[in-house]
């Protein structure tokens, strides 16, 4: 179904239910399915008018009512992944391509999948994917993690030449593919501070230098990761590929944290998300979050086709 995406509305307790309805509002279209339970929806106002124009898979969770804005649990966390299992089984019966997830809560749902560590490890396993990466977007400010969710102090200890060929090549061939970039420019942050090129090159810099001198498209790097995310270098390369989270993470939300996308690259489908979490202290507090990052994910999930 051309054009069509189904939206999840996250954690149930978090603030995916309210930007999601209200991207929607924002954005007045008539080819969105959003997956969550209805009686979670009819807690906001604006839902009774915007039922007129999305067309909802409702999962019908036993007990949902329980589940209270602000404060994740068992059941918020289970809820959430059933969201996920809804929209892709809805998916695959009318041939959707387009995915936007809300934020769900890792810790929540951990409380009852042991082996949960986020959307896109769910997603890759789902379609039976190995080589999938998170890219972070934010116009033409790319970003991708060499690793994602694993603690900073093992970082090191994993990274590798093959790792890092597999995601050079998931970059290059996605840039290509799905942003239609002929010859993209890419550059490798450096793991070590101040490491570079021919300077203070470290165990990890020097394999990030081995395995791009070995692969079959230039890239430029490894660079110090402290300049690499100035205005000008910014604009001059189509994706930074970044170490671990952090090193992405935190120049990214301070420059794009309004706008950004996180794109999962190497899905047979096209998935995007807000670049924020699920915003749980906002909702205890009945505080509005920001919604603008969900607008953006559900345009570039409309704008992108694989």
């Amino acid at each position: 179904m051309k054009n069509k995406l189904v939206i999840t509305i996250g954690d149930p307790a978090g603030c995916g239910p309210f930007i999601t309805l209200k991207a929607v509002e924002k954005l007045k279209r008539k080819n969105l399915f959003i997956a969550g339970d209805k009686k979670i929806l009819e807690r906001y106002r604006m839902f009774s008018r915007l039922s007129k124009i999305i067309t909802l898979i409702d999962v019908n969770t036993p007990r949902i009512d329980s589940v209270n804005p602000g404060y994740p649990s068992r059941l918020s966390g289970m809820a959430a992944v059933s969201y996920i299992k809804a929209a892709l089984d809805f998916m695959k019966k009318e041939k959707i391509q387009r995915l936007v997830t809300a934020p769900l809560s890792k810790e929540a749902v951990g409380m009852s999948m042991h082996n949960f560590s986020g959307h896109t490890e769910f997603l890759s396993d789902y379609f039976g994917k190995e080589n999938t990466g998170m890219m972070m977007i934010d116009g033409n400010f790319r970003i991708v993690l060499l690793t994602r969710h694993i603690p900073l102090s093992k970082v090191h200890s994993v990274i590798n030449r093959k790792m890092i060929k597999d995601t050079l090549a998931l970059v290059y061939s996605s840039l290509n593919r799905i942003f239609k970039i002929k010859k993209p420019s890419i550059v490798f942050a450096s793991f070590n501070p101040h490491a570079g090129v021919n300077t203070f090159l470290g165990r990890e810099e020097k394999i990030i230098k081995d395995a791009i001198n070995h692969f079959k498209h230039g890239v430029e790097g490894p660079y110090p990761a402290d300049t690499l995310f100035l205005k000008d270098k910014i604009r001059k390369y189509d994706c930074i590929v970044a170490c671990y989270h952090d090193q992405a993470m935190i120049p990214f939300k301070l420059l794009s944290f309004k706008r950004g996308v996180n794109l999962t690259l190497g899905l047979p489908i096209i998935r995007t998300s807000p670049a924020h979490g699920t915003a749980f202290d906002l909702m205890r507090k009945g505080r509005e979050p920001l919604y603008s990052s969900m607008v953006s994910a559900i345009r570039l999930a409309e704008k992108l086709s694989l």
